[in-house]
Parts: C-alpha cells; sequence; structure tokens
C-alpha cells in the first residue's frame, strides 16, 4: 500500500497543497511572534540583508516538504481504510 500511494499524482498535489500552506501559516505566526507585529523592515534587515535569507528559504522548503508528505500519506491512508 505504502508504494501504491507514494506513486500516486494525487498524492504528490496533495503534499504540495499542504507543504505550500504549511509554509504559508508558519511564517506569518513566526513573523508576528519574532516581531511582534508586522515589521517588514527588521525583517528585511535581518533575514536577507545579513545573507540569512537562503538558510530562511531552505528551512521553509524543508518543513513544508516534510509536512506535506506526512499530513498527505496519513489522509490518504485514513480515506483507503474508510473506503474498505
Amino acid at each position: 500500500m505504502f508504494t501504491t500511494i507514494i506513486s500516486s499524482k494525487r498524492y504528490w498535489i496533495w503534499v504540495f497543497r499542504l507543504g505550500i500552506g504549511f509554509m504559508i501559516i508558519f511564517s506569518i505566526v513566526e513573523h508576528f511572534m519574532q516581531y511582534g507585529g508586522l515589521a517588514y523592515d527588521t525583517f528585511i534587515e535581518e533575514k536577507i540583508n545579513n545573507g540569512r535569507w537562503i538558510r530562511y528559504v531552505i528551512s521553509r522548503i524543508a518543513g513544508g516538504l516534510i509536512y506535506g508528505i506526512i499530513l498527505a500519506y496519513y489522509f490518504e491512508i485514513k480515506k483507503r481504510k474508510s473506503n474498505r
């Protein structure tokens, strides 16, 4: 069952959707918690001008991918078990 789920095109579409959603929501929540509101100038100074933007982007992509893979697999397993 694992290989059939992983090879499904629909599974990877859901991984992408869940990953993008996670990246957006997590980044917004983290921004508000770290800066206490909308502080674009401080964010740009810390993350982009100091050269830490590569680390920031890679961490978002990795986190979103892992989150998407886990949740999409969970939802697919749950759906297949309910169809039995």
